[in-house]
């Protein structure tokens, strides 16, 4: 058994990820851009409705700093199964930059949780070189 939770791994493997050169930022799966479009949605919604009665409004959850990274740890086996979607910079070898990625999220979940782990990486789009560039997670 682990004492670590999915959310704190996820949050060190992004951090991780996103310290290595050529990464531009983490891009979520489909299910947390939902979540996100949501967020927005009720965030406007609430800042709309506090404006209209002058009162303040509820503010909605923040999404995941970890978008973009999934982790799930495995009971059965012990190991946790991590993936994380990334997107690039041009002008480096994608193939170098996945791999500094997953040994730096590999170390990354073995601070948070000593043991086994498999990380995938995938490359979800390469963009030109972004200067003061926003990173999710």
């Amino acid at each position: 058994m682990t004492a670590a939770d999915p959310r704190s791994v996820e949050r060190a493997v992004a951090h991780a990820a996103l310290s290595v050169p050529g990464v531009a930022g983490l891009q979520p799966g489909l299910g947390r851009s939902l979540a996100d479009a949501a967020h927005a949605a009720h965030a406007a919604h609430a800042a709309h409705a506090a404006h209209a009665q002058h009162a303040p409004g509820a503010a909605a959850p923040a999404p995941a700093p970890g978008a973009g990274v999934r982790a799930r740890y495995a009971r059965d086996s012990g190991v946790w199964h991590v993936e994380v979607r990334c997107v690039l910079t041009e002008g480096r070898r994608a193939l170098d930059t996945a791999r500094a990625v997953r040994a730096r999220a590999r170390a990354a979940v073995n601070r948070q949780a000593p043991g086994g782990c498999v990380v995938a990486v995938t490359i979800t789009r390469i963009v030109g070189d972004v200067r003061g560039r926003a990173r999710t997670g």
